[in-house]
């Protein structure tokens, strides 16, 4: 069994998801014990969700990224815990250096990667792009490492989906939600099971003319 720490930012509904999945017949009951949870936000909707559905308060805790020393804010709670992996579900804040180096990080993602890519613009941009360049291609969902700089850690396990047609980018960000969810229980699983097989990060872009192009729709 792994143990895990989640950090999350926003209403943890992936961290949930995860919590479920542990559970007696759960895709990971035996495999997987999220040990504790790390918010980033006192008033993060997904505290009250947690502690709902029944995990420990104590095991609850929130830093304070503003304040300048986020690394030992995260250090101390992660030695207590001396997890396997800490987890990035919907985390914003840039995890420190220091803490890449001393714990192994997983993260969740999908779409085009990097500073400001998060929540629905991720789609957003791919979909804009698509369009740009008038060919149609699946916007990929998975689970990687952390790295130093934002969503460049290999994938652990990935999933391709193709856009439908006549979604909004926000339509298309509910329903991939839940398959978000399952990517990042099988890449758990897998871990678990030593039976993951490590890659590069997928890319959107396949040559110079179209990295510029996607340089531009994600400042848009």
């Amino acid at each position: 069994m792994i143990r895990v720490v989640n950090l999350i930012s926003g209403d943890g509904s992936t961290n949930l998801a995860i919590i479920q999945a542990e559970s007696p017949g759960g895709k990971l009951d035996g495999l997987v014990e999220t040990a504790a949870m790390i918010f980033s936000d006192l008033k993060s909707e997904g505290i009250e969700r947690a502690k709902n559905i029944g995990f420990p308060a104590d095991d609850i805790w929130v830093v304070k990224p503003k304040k300048g020393d986020l690394a030992n804010q995260l250090l101390r709670i992660l030695d207590r815990y001396k997890p396997d992996y800490f987890h990035q579900l919907g985390w914003m804040p840039l995890t420190p250096l220091e803490v890449i180096e001393h714990y192994n990080g997983l993260n969740q993602h999908l779409g085009p990667g990097g500073k400001l890519m998060y929540g629905v613009r991720r789609i957003y941009a791919h979909m804009r792009f698509c369009e740009i360049i008038g060919e149609k291609r699946p916007i990929p969902v998975f689970c990687q490492r952390v790295a130093p700089r934002y969503d460049e850690g290999n994938v652990i396990y990935i999933q391709y989906e193709n856009i439908l047609a006549g979604e909004t980018s926000e339509i298309a960000a509910e329903r991939l939600l839940s398959i978000e969810h399952q990517v990042q229980i099988e890449a758990l699983r897998r871990l678990a099971t030593n039976s993951y097989k490590e890659q590069p990060v997928p890319q959107l872009a396949l040559n110079p003319e179209e990295r510029i192009i996607l340089s531009k729709v994600k400042k848009e």
